[in-house]
């Protein structure tokens, strides 16, 4: 009898133990029952938005503070702005709901709200006569324990991997039927079930069973992949999501890219798009990191043909793709015609023409293909010497297609980079360096100071051999406050700081355009957010979401703040311009 009771006291009992999610508080009133409402969430607290403020809601707030209703729902900082995160906005509640948080609402950080649209309250002076002793949280470790002493059961669990691999364990329906996750396992007819899974993940089958019993699991890198596939298998929608949320933090985690391409595997076998984009997207800008490591060469070929089409692929130059390229194949004996296929996607144009010479004496690539790359070869030639209104009057050439477009090139011959503190910025490479040659050597010069960090350099004016001695200045700029656009003559607003800033001061060729984009680099190490400058100005995403007022990093930083910022300049031809005529 005492498991049925300790069932129904955790299922029963309201209310909290300590500040957790949800908890909510009044501030800043002249009285305990009036106050701009604030509500804890992520280890931290926040405010809530006026936005569809009304009695009912102030009414929980009330409620759930021991008052008995409120009489005013105020709107508009009525008792002063908050601090930190907007956490809710569109709150709409029933009345009956124990907090804010179980009110339907956008959802936890989602708000475009400032602090002076800040919500509050004024509650009744009469609070309730009721008293509430909560232990729930105990409940959790109690029901932990209950299923680590496998005693008393009436449901046995037999689970086999893929090999030899055996593991029997039981359970209590009567624990799994009150969790609705877990009806898959607690619904099967009979006292005995089979569950059959991956022999890989065979190690963290307790701890799955065992968190339909605490309703509490610590996922890492290396198990996030298996608790997926359980919560898929088996139906757990909460977990199967909270997974599905954590792969861009995990992801990065992993140096060797073992994981990424595990998982990218996983996606595949599983139709999971969303996380084969993920994959493929965290590869592709951090993609010279990955020709580096070991598993280079088993990065599989159907991966390839999928990121060498994209422009949105971090190298430090085409040439240092070819050659990465080049010691694939000869260590994965590929065939012939899969890497022809492949070689097609690399984009000659954007190589000098000393390093097309040089490749037919010192890539094994070139004498298996040589017919492929003699023409790849020739056209790219054609491009660096043709001026551009003949290139358009005798070859047709289509100018806007991949072949001709630069991808994020990060060597020095188009590439510069800012640090937030002005001292670290000299030689600040990302953490690969470039395999060829800078044919145009110029050292950037950083500075700081009341300015703001900002680093000087010069790119040619296109990749085109004819604009070698032609070069643009530029200067990349850190702006942290409103003061330092101002100094270099831009307009910022104040929900944009940080903000990265990116001038050009020589002559611009009216046939050449640009889409340069800003590289959000974290600890060093990788490629966390890719965002396009727009005018003079690239915005900066938040390092993790916490910060409701700017869009968070597509792989989160978990340092808590970024350890760089490198532009990529890409010129291209403008082939509609009247100077073509």
């Amino acid at each position: 009898m005492a498991l049925p009771c300790l069932l129904w006291v955790w299922l029963l009992v309201p209310g909290i133990q300590g500040v957790k999610d949800g908890d909510m508080r009044l501030a800043n009133g002249a009285a305990a029952n009036e106050g701009r409402v604030e509500i804890f969430y992520g280890g931290q607290w926040g405010t809530v938005c006026d936005n569809l403020w009304d009695l009912t809601d102030a009414s929980v707030v009330c409620r759930a503070l021991g008052f008995e209703n409120a009489t005013e729902a105020l709107g508009g900082a009525a008792f002063g702005p908050g601090t930190g995160p907007v956490m809710l906005d569109e709150v709409e509640c029933t009345g009956s709901e124990p907090s804010l948080a179980d009110c339907r609402s956008l959802g936890w950080l989602k708000s475009n709200c400032r602090h002076k649209q800040d919500a509050s309250v004024v509650c009744s002076n009469e609070t309730r006569s009721a008293h509430t002793l909560d232990l729930s949280e105990e409940l959790s470790f109690a029901l932990g324990q209950v299923f680590d002493n496998q005693r008393d059961c009436d449901l046995f669990i037999h689970v086999v991997g893929q090999g030899p691999e055996e593991l029997d364990l039981c359970a209590h329906t009567l624990i799994l039927n009150a969790n609705p996750e877990a009806q898959a396992l607690s619904g099967a007819p009979g006292s005995n079930v089979t569950m059959s899974v991956d022999s890989e993940c065979m190690p963290v089958v307790r701890d799955f069973i065992r968190y339909f019993y605490s309703r509490r699991i610590e996922v890492s890198l290396q198990s996030v992949k298996c608790f997926h596939q359980l919560a898929s298998a088996y139906r757990a929608q909460q977990l199967q999501a909270y997974c599905g949320r954590l792969f861009a933090t995990l992801l990065p985690q992993d140096p060797s890219f073992r994981a990424p391409l595990d998982l990218y595997a996983y996606a595949l076998a599983t139709g999971d798009a969303l996380l084969e984009e993920l994959c493929v997207q965290f590869l592709a800008w951090n993609f010279e990191a990955l020709t580096q490591v070991e598993d280079w060469l088993s990065v599989p070929t159907a991966l390839l043909q999928v990121l060498l089409p994209r422009t949105e692929l971090t190298v430090s130059s085409e040439l240092a793709l070819l050659q990465a390229l080049d010691i694939w194949s000869r260590g994965t004996g590929t065939s012939h015609g899969e890497v022809e296929d492949l070689v097609q996607h690399v984009r000659f144009p954007m190589m000098l023409p000393e390093d097309l010479f040089e490749l037919q004496f010192n890539l094994s690539l070139y004498r298996a293909h040589e017919a492929l790359f003699q023409k790849k070869i020739m056209q790219a030639l054609e491009f660096h010497t043709v001026p551009l209104p003949l290139l358009a009057q005798y070859r047709g050439l289509n100018l806007t297609e991949d072949t001709y477009m630069p991808r994020m090139y990060t060597s020095a011959t188009w590439s510069a980079m800012v640090t937030r503190d002005s001292r670290n910025s000299q030689n600040q490479r990302l953490w690969y360096g470039s395999r060829s040659r800078s044919a145009f050597p110029y050292t950037p010069e950083p500075y700081g100071g009341r300015y703001g960090p900002y680093q000087s350099f010069q790119t040619p004016q296109h990749p085109s051999f004819l604009f070698r001695s032609k070069l643009t200045s530029w200067t990349l700029l850190y702006l942290p406050t409103m003061q330092s656009c101002w100094n270099y003559g831009l307009s910022c607003s104040s929900g944009e700081l940080p903000v990265l800033g990116l001038t050009q001061s020589s002559y611009r060729d009216p046939t050449i355009s640009y889409e340069n984009k800003a590289l959000i680099l974290c600890e060093g190490r990788f490629v966390a957010d890719v965002t396009d400058f727009e005018g003079l100005k690239a915005m900066i995403p938040s390092a993790a979401a916490t910060n409701s007022s700017r869009r968070a990093a597509a792989f989160p930083c978990t340092s808590g703040a970024f350890s760089g910022f490198r532009v990529a300049i890409r010129p291209f031809y403008l082939t509609n311009t009247t100077s073509l005529d």
